[in-house]
């Protein structure tokens, strides 16, 4: 049903979960365990036959194929109508919807952003207000996912949002349209410090960066840059490869991926190969010089995860940028997606990947040089929670190396991305220090954020 794990990882590098078709390559011959698939079977025989309703087989046997995968990891999955068009959104950069950011706060989504011109914010949608429903129903128990699907839909299609303003709910009904998925934001945070906020990696998202890092390259090359990674749950591994690449030098070691099979290892590089779609031009050529060589922090904390972290481990490793926050999240696998039909397919871990010193990310994470734990008032630590990572997820694929030295049992709150770039942004303020010479004269981000009147909006929008 499935490629060998050689042509499987050839795919592996376009996408977090490259698209593998079964029919390309004959796999080996399996024997299948006679035991366990009579039980299926006769499993499914007492169903239709003594079961108190009417049951539809392809129900059954998708729940079936549903709870197989959902047994070999946290993030093997049986994959729906809606979920492969999220991998083909995911894929190409562009979707329909409203143009909105949300995050979980308890029982209601909050709007951290909404893009430039978008039906939201023609709508009056702004950061701060409450998502309470989507055509009437609450959106309360309702994942970040499972929310942005209702709102995503036919372009010209009306969608009715529910939101909640001081006290009280106003419905709004708002026209989904074609939009862009804008993945990267930049912002100077003291004079000639960028800040680049990546939201997520997608398929945009190289392209972005590389358009942004061309806009800053005027009269005079920016003497510093901080690169922004906190909250960011990765995304496509080619994204990954390539936004790493903008800051290094063509041939340097990015990750190996190890798999079961000795097919299934690779040393990733920074080469068009490992990160170019085939028909499309290189998102790096043409770069300042001045992207590899000048000063770099990362920014990252608990939810940094995946292609978050391996762009993390491959800076750090290379000595390329100085990592500041907490340690990040810890999933350091890659999946597959292989289609079943038109309107299905199944995502199963092939690899996993370690830093170019040989550090598994997996349940593990990127340790920060410098640890700077974010400014969370105990009330909302109370109220939200401690962050969960890798390690902490049933199923979870066990780290094959020991634990870091510095891993420890503490744990820190949700770090709200509404509070990047406020006063309180500890983070921020301590890579502006790193990047600015002690008798370097410049105005410190604080006195920034006074003259602007306030937070830096900086999160891009799904």
């Amino acid at each position: 049903m499935q490629r060998t794990a050689r042509a499987a990882l050839g795919a592996l590098f376009l996408a977090c979960a490259p698209v593998v078709h079964a029919e390309d390559t004959p796999a080996p011959a399996l024997k299948l365990p006679q035991a366990q698939v009579e039980r299926l079977l006769a499993t499914y025989a007492m169903i239709k036959r003594n079961y108190v309703g009417e049951t539809d087989d392809k129900a059954l046997f998708d729940g079936a194929m549903a709870g197989m995968l959902a047994a070999l990891d946290a993030h093997s999955s049986y994959l729906d109508k809606d979920a492969m068009r999220d991998v083909g959104r995911e894929n190409s950069g562009e979707y329909v919807g409203i143009g909105i950011e949300v995050e979980g706060n308890r029982d209601q989504l909050r709007v951290v952003a909404a893009t430039d011109g978008s039906p939201a914010e023609r709508a009056g949608i702004a950061p701060g207000d409450a998502i309470v429903s989507v055509d009437g129903v609450p959106v309360a128990g309702m994942t970040n996912e499972d929310v942005a699907r209702r709102m995503h839909g036919v372009p010209g299609t009306v969608v009715a949002v529910g939101v909640a303003r001081r006290g009280k709910v106003e419905t709004l009904r708002i026209t989904r349209a074609d939009l862009h998925n804008d993945t990267v934001r930049v912002r100077m945070a003291a004079p000639g410090l960028a800040w680049i906020r990546i939201s997520e990696f997608g398929g945009a998202t190289a392209g972005d960066l590389a358009a942004a890092l061309k806009k800053l390259d005027g009269k005079e090359a920016p003497r510093g840059l901080i690169l922004d990674l906190r909250n960011d749950p990765g995304g496509l591994v080619a994204a990954g490869v390539a936004v790493a690449g903008a800051f290094l030098p063509p041939g340097t070691v990015l990750f190996s991926a190890r798999g079961r099979e000795p097919g299934a290892n690779a040393t990733v590089t920074v080469d068009a190969r490992y990160y170019r779609a085939p028909g499309h031009p290189d998102v790096l050529a043409g770069l300042p010089a001045w992207t590899r060589t000048v000063p770099l922090t990362v920014l990252v904390n608990g939810a940094s995860a995946s292609a978050a972290e391996l762009v993390t481990g491959a800076l750090q490793d290379q000595h390329r940028a100085t990592v500041i926050g907490t340690r990040t999240f810890g999933k350091g696998s890659i999946q597959s997606v292989v289609p079943l039909d038109a309107d299905s397919g199944i995502k199963f871990t092939v690899a996993r990947y370690f830093t170019p010193n040989g550090h598994e990310i997996q349940a593990r994470g990127v340790t920060p040089d410098i640890v700077v734990a974010p400014a969370v008032p105990p009330s909302s630590a109370a109220a939200d929670g401690l962050l969960l990572r890798e390690a902490d997820l049933a199923k979870h694929l066990p780290a094959t190396q020991p634990p870091t030295p510095t891993a420890d049992a503490r744990r820190e709150p949700p770090e709200s991305t509404r509070t990047f770039g406020t006063r309180d942004d500890k983070a921020l303020h301590a890579a502006v220090a790193a990047l600015t010479p002690a008798d370097k004269h410049t105005p410190t981000l604080a006195g920034l954020l006074r003259r602007w009147g306030g937070a830096i909006a900086s999160i891009g929008a799904p």
